[in-house]
């Protein structure tokens, strides 16, 4: 695997290309419904990362869809690197390789960057992905929270939700949350102790949970 460069945040073309070819098509196979939308900043002046619970290898791709959504750079297990087809789209998608498990500093350096630089990061706060227990979003680790402090950045919670594991065909639902600062965090403090930093990721996986049940008692 060629080594990841975290010393420059780089364009691609190719991820418009995606968005625009295979993101109607996306929505055709998965059912995709959106709501929520109206929360996501319409400017590029706030900064802000995007949380979202971990159900599938598409999340990113499912909530990048909608064309009000900036292009979103996310973590990805530094194991799908390894593969080089797979490792080039994922970079040119802007996927970013992280050692889970390891307090990886490259790469919440390079999430610092991104943000700092003007850019959307997205995180899925558990970790990894939910496999089982019915697709219930799990409790979060707390790369997100160090990363709002760091960067002075909003969180912007959204929940994939499907009946059951996702599948094409089946309908699944994004749901975008209401926009929740630092203030809300509890981050907006100089001096922040790692007792604030679990709370304020805690905080952010309860509204994400909260947006996924909700969607689920609609049903």
């Amino acid at each position: 695997m060629k080594d990841f460069d975290y010393s420059v945040v780089k364009h691609y073309r190719f991820y418009g290309f995606v968005k625009n070819v295979f993101g109607p098509i996306f929505k055709v196979m998965y059912k995709l419904k959106f709501k929520g939308l109206e929360n996501v900043p319409d400017n590029n002046d706030e900064r802000y990362i995007v949380a979202v619970n971990h159900t599938s290898a598409f999340d990113p791709v499912f909530v990048s869809i909608p064309k009000n959504v900036p292009p979103l750079h996310f973590m990805a297990k530094v194991e799908l690197f390894k593969n080089p087809i797979v490792g080039w789209v994922i970079k040119h998608l802007y996927g970013f390789p992280v050692k889970r498990g390891k307090g990886d500093t490259s790469a919440l350096e390079y999430g610092e960057k991104i943000i700092k630089e003007g850019h959307v990061m997205a995180i899925c706060p558990e970790g990894k992905r939910v496999k089982d227990k019915n697709g219930v979003p799990q409790r979060a680790k707390s790369g997100v929270a160090i990363i709002a402090k760091a960067t002075n950045a909003s969180v912007l919670p959204v929940a994939i939700c499907c009946d059951g594991p996702i599948k094409a065909g089946k309908q699944v639902t994004v749901s975008y949350g209401k926009m929740l600062s630092l203030s809300d965090l509890g981050l907006d403090k100089e001096d922040v102790a790692t007792s604030d930093i679990k709370k304020a990721a805690n905080m952010v996986m309860d509204n994400i949970f909260a947006l996924w049940e909700a969607e689920r008692n609609a049903d």
